[in-house]
């Protein structure tokens, strides 16, 4: 299992309940599904054990620890396109500190150095101007807005998609 240190933070799987709580907690919040594609309102512990059955298949997704404390989540997902999508989540309480653009940055330079001539994508919803700025900072170049099913919202809304 990897393991990825940053300047502040640390890329890993989480390992404990109190991991799972965290994530539950954190993403159960609305201020921050909102912003989540795939994830549904509200989130629930089953909904988190599903996910990490999944994740655990896909070693570059990861949790962001801050000081051994679960505070996100960042990971690289292949697609049938054969485009790595590139997704992360911050907890309200670190919103704005740099956790985003950190860990992904970090991430990237791993699968770039691992995996052969990667071809990477993300997007966000027009509206979390943020994340737009973190994929900005990154290095992403927008290519267009498509439709994108929100499982949160319960709609489609519009994501502007970005690739790398």
């Amino acid at each position: 299992m990897i393991e990825i240190k940053t300047d502040r933070l640390i890329l890993k799987k989480p390992k404990s309940k109190q991991d799972i709580l965290s994530i539950v907690s954190q993403i159960g919040d609305w201020e921050v599904v909102k912003w989540l594609a795939m994830v549904p309102y509200p989130y629930t512990y089953n909904d988190c054990e599903s996910y990490l059955k999944e994740s655990n298949n896909n070693e570059l997704a990861l949790n962001i620890f801050l000081d051994n404390q679960l505070i996100g989540g960042v990971g690289l997902h292949l697609h049938n396109d054969n485009y790595y999508e590139l997704g992360y989540w911050l907890g309200k309480d670190y919103w704005g500190k740099g956790y985003a653009t950190e860990s992904s940055k970090y991430l990237l330079e791993y699968a770039l150095g691992k995996l052969d001539s990667p071809k990477i994508k993300s997007g966000y919803f027009i509206d979390n101007l943020p994340s737009g700025n973190v994929l900005k900072k990154l290095g992403f170049k927008e290519i267009g807005i498509e439709k994108r099913y929100s499982d949160s919202m319960k709609k489609e809304m519009d994501m502007m998609k970005v690739i790398l």
